[in-house]
């Protein structure tokens, strides 16, 4: 049966949608309509195909979590006095820190807590741990965007692209996609540095391609992006810094291929080590692509913004 609303086919829009009101992430008819039009069930089924419903479901509850979290933040600005999103980010951070207790008393925590329990049920924890990590490190990089913002402080370009990476949240929904794409992420001494690059093309790409998106929005509230920032420190206009961006998405795609090519020929690793490691690598490619395609789904990107590795990127329409 197709989804009322969505008009989807397929469980995957339904358990999304049943989550979104049991959890109270959503609670009436408007914000039903904004989450189907998310499409986050495109994104979970192309992250990780030919999935159970659970996962591809477990994975797009998650991603609506990511996304409320930062329009909750958005939408309420909240930042715009010192304090304000710290003690909304609190018991968040508490959750991630804690590990199992009683059912925390905001909903958004209580939200990230079901999810956590569903997605790491069990020992061993070092998945929680780095999870927590990269989910914290976004929730400090977001309280530094806003004190830089409340602030007045501009950044430069190799400042902005270091926090741009962080308030992504590429590198949090990766490690849930470790869980619901069993996909298991190897760690070792001789390919760590290589995986760290390789996820942080993934965030790069993603990012910066949203900021040519979402340029005009940006501007019309005051709060930077990547082209602004090289429009005020190296070009000469809008133009010119949206061109300059997209010639850097193209840029990072050629490393995310060639770091992605030298990892699967690693050496270092005894043959099981190997075959993990290859699918984490086929696991982070297809998500890149994954990602810029349910942007173009939902309708904030067109063609012309969301390259494959080698395709042209000349012409670059204003993001809607």
């Amino acid at each position: 049966m197709a989804d009322p609303i969505s008009g989807l086919p397929g469980p995957v829009a339904e358990l999304l949608l049943h989550w979104a009101r049991q959890q109270g992430v959503i609670n009436d008819a408007e914000g039903e309509h904004r989450l189907a039009a998310m499409r986050l069930e495109v994104l979970a089924a192309g992250a990780i195909p030919h999935s159970s419903a659970a996962d591809l479901a477990l994975t797009a509850q998650w991603a609506a979590f990511i996304c409320w979290i930062d329009d909750e933040i958005d939408r309420r600005n909240l930042g715009s006095q010192p304090g304000e999103l710290e003690k909304f980010t609190a018991p968040l951070r508490h959750v991630l820190t804690a590990g199992p207790e009683p059912t925390p008393p905001q909903q958004h925590a209580r939200v990230l807590a079901q999810l956590l329990k569903r997605t790491d049920p069990g020992p061993p924890e070092q998945w929680r741990k780095r999870f927590a990590a990269h989910y914290t490190d976004f929730l400090d990089a977001t309280e530094d965007e806003v004190a830089l913002r409340r602030a007045g402080t501009p950044l430069s370009p190799p400042a902005y692209i270091a926090l741009r990476r962080r308030t992504i949240t590429v590198l949090p929904m990766l490690d849930v996609l470790e869980r619901t794409g069993h996909t298991a992420l190897v760690g070792d001494p001789s390919v760590d540095t290589e995986l760290s690059d390789l996820r942080s093309a993934a965030a790069d790409i993603a990012g910066w391609a949203n900021d040519l998106a979402s340029q005009a929005d940006d501007q019309a509230v005051g709060q930077d992006n990547l082209v602004t920032v090289l429009t005020r420190h190296d070009c000469s206009s809008a133009a010119a810094a949206r061109s300059r961006v997209a010639a850097m998405i193209q840029k990072r795609h050629a490393d995310l291929t060639t770091t992605a090519s030298a990892l699967r020929a690693a050496r270092g690793l005894p043959q099981d080590r190997r075959e993990e490691l290859r699918r984490y690598v086929d696991l982070v490619e297809r998500f890149t692509p994954a990602t810029l395609h349910w942007l173009a789904v939902t309708g904030r990107f067109t063609a012309d913004l969301i390259p494959g590795p080698h395709q042209s990127m000349h012409q670059h329409p204003a993001a809607p």
